[in-house]
């Protein structure tokens, strides 16, 4: 199990990003004082052909351009700051060393200028801390032998400079209110109305010796405000505020207990290393890890984190699985990734409650462990909570539209049918129902249809049969019934079916829900490109892509954990290249599930758009 044991580390000093090192070869202006390098859109060309032609990524340029996703026009200009993040890591090389004999650990540093400063009179760790705009988290750690309380005068210091992000911090300050004086008041009971000093009334109103009826005078009262400031514009009275009640314990933390600044994933899948060759399954869960790999090269510079990834092969069994579990280094994992094997992964459920481990389960719905354990995250969202998402979409979306159900014998996707059926009832939508044995002729279909009406056809399994006996049938009727409006609904499994059935939804006019959905556009072909040049093949062909998967959650947990951000239900949505991220809490008893659903429209233009339902 040594084999495929690897210790990945993304180390971001003081939270600046490396500059990338290939400059540019683009001319530059000075916008709001920063200088960015530009670029001229030439006729016809792409978001995509551009990024090639840079050597960056479509998202690094949507990152600065977000109207670029759309159509380019000529002559448009598309900026990138002349400093901006790239990963600088070489996947390839961690993967073949994941593969070798060999245990490695990569470190990467980014970070801003470090110097040694003697500390002058009457410096504290607050001005210190604005003069360099650093910040004070940064020099507690990088001066361990010195508590707040010994930064005097004669001592030298070590500093990073220009590492301070910005920050929300509480503000503090005096607003004047204007008050209208009522009989019987006085500035003593006006003081505890307002909850402030009766002297600092007599202090704003020196001209008013006593409180008169129908006066107006001023009431100074203090406030706090939570603002989004940086360590330049803080005042030294705020920034002492923020800090003074709780710096030692801050030390205490930052010093004592470093895990705070990293955050430790634990892959643990049956990657089968031991068998020559390995099995389809091991290649799948291999691409995955490739696919994480891929994320962490391509963002994870932006973590203010440190990123330990820890790689195990179970072997696909349950000994190899136990053993692992009872390493001392689990103990030290934030969020550990768990197989679909139900056994495996039960274990790793288990050990993840009993010691308070967030863990993913990325690749199976048939495992009720989120109901009852809190550290449970959930990305494939259970049926019933998958339903409820798609029923709230239907509702809003076929608002005055008459239900047509295609039904057959089938029992495909039976369960998502019957909570819709049901769902629908409950609404009052006028339905009716349309029996499909064998192939559904058109005249059949166009008796049900009247004309001005609006119908939505929904079918009573997801089966690929039934949907090939009614293709041909619900093509002619869009062709020739244009005197009233109607689409079809899909189930998830049609996105298996997209090979064979792609153009025929889109004559159709369709929508399917599903948990994932990859368009292969320009983000696609990113990593497509990426996996390419850093693993020298194309990826192994599966639905979901696995590849996608891994580089999705790496993206989630950089953009999330990598950030300092809990993963819970404050955790903003992530729109990933083939699954979204955003999680729910549906009671205190239960893990987390994802309730990012990809509605897909393929139109009758032959476009296809994606809605993330959240």
């Amino acid at each position: 199990m040594n084999k495929m044991r690897i210790l990945l580390c993304i180390i971001v000093a003081c939270f600046l990003s490396q500059p990338i090192h290939a400059q540019l070869n683009l001319p530059t202006k000075q916008i709001a004082g920063n200088t960015y390098y530009y670029y001229q859109v030439a006729n016809k060309e792409s978001l995509y052909g551009i990024a090639q032609k840079l050597g960056v990524t479509t998202d690094e340029i949507l990152r600065y351009n977000p109207d670029a996703s759309g159509k380019l026009e000529k002559k448009q200009l598309l900026f990138l700051p002349v400093t901006f993040s790239r990963g600088q890591m070489s996947p390839s090389n961690q993967v073949r060393s994941a593969f070798g004999n060999q245990q490695e650990e990569v470190v990467i540093v980014a970070s801003g200028e470090k110097v040694k400063h003697t500390i002058e009179p009457g410096e504290t760790i607050y001005t210190i801390a604005k003069r360099f705009n650093t910040t004070i988290e940064g020099l507690l750690t990088n001066n361990p032998s010195l508590a707040p309380s010994q930064y005097v005068a004669g001592q030298v210091i070590k500093v990073v400079k220009d590492s301070a992000l910005p920050f929300h911090y509480e503000k503090r300050g005096i607003r004047f209110y204007n008050y209208k004086i009522q009989d019987g008041e006085t500035f003593s009971s006006i003081a505890h109305r307002y909850g402030v000093a009766t002297e600092d009334i007599q202090t704003a109103n020196p001209d008013m010796k006593k409180a008169k009826k129908g006066k107006t005078i001023v009431v100074p009262k203090a406030y706090t405000e939570r603002v989004l400031g940086d360590m330049k514009s803080i005042s030294i009275e705020d920034l002492e505020a923020n800090y003074a009640s709780r710096i030692d314990n801050l030390y205490d933390q930052l010093v004592a207990a470093k895990r705070n600044s990293q955050v430790n994933i634990g892959i643990v899948l049956p990657f089968q290393l031991h068998k020559n060759p390995a099995p389809r399954q091991g290649y799948l869960y291999t691409d995955f890890y490739k696919g994480f790999l891929l994320a962490l090269d391509s963002a994870g510079a932006s973590a203010t984190k440190h990123i330990n990834v820890h790689v195990w092969d179970t072997e696909h069994n349950l000994n190899v699985t136990d053993s692992l579990l009872a390493l001392p280094e689990m103990l030290d994992m934030n969020l550990l990734i768990a197989p679909s094997e139900p056994k495996q992964l039960e274990r790793l459920n288990k050990f993840g409650g009993e010691n308070n481990i967030d863990v993913v389960n990325c690749f199976t719905t048939k495992n009720n462990d989120y109901q009852e354990n809190t550290n449970v995250i959930q990305v494939n969202s259970p049926t019933p909570q998958f339903t409820e998402r798609v029923l709230d979409w239907f509702g809003k979306q076929f608002e005055g539209y008459h239900v047509i159900y295609l039904m057959d014998a089938s029992s495909e996707g039976k369960e998502i049918f019957d909570n819709l059926r049901s769902h629908i009832d409950q609404m009052g939508m006028p339905t009716s129902s349309l029996t499909v044995s064998g192939d559904l002729s058109y005249d059949n279909l166009s008796r049900h249809m009247n004309p001005g009406s609006r119908y939505v056809f929904l079918p009573s399994s997801s089966s690929k049969d039934l949907l090939r006996k009614i293709v041909k049938a619900m093509k002619q009727a869009k062709q020739e019934r244009f005197d009233c409006e109607f689409c079809l609904v899909g189930y998830p499994e049609y996105v298996t079916y997209l090979k064979d059935y792609q153009t025929d939804l889109q004559d159709i006019d369709t929508y399917v829900f599903s948990r994932f959905f990859n368009s292969k556009g320009f983000r696609t072909r990113d990593v497509e490109t990426m996996y390419k040049n850093s693993f020298n093949g194309d990826m192994f062909s599966s639905v979901p892509n696995m590849v996608l998967i891994g580089f999705d959650l790496g993206m989630y947990v950089i953009n999330t954990l990598g950030q300092g951000i809990s993963i819970d239900n404050d955790a903003p949505l992530y729109r990933g290249v083939q699954t979204s991220f955003k999680f729910d809490r549906p009671n205190s008893r239960s893990g987390l599930i994802n309730r990012a659903i990809d509605v897909i429209h393929f139109s009758t233009d032959h476009k296809i758009t994606t809605l993330v339902q959240q």
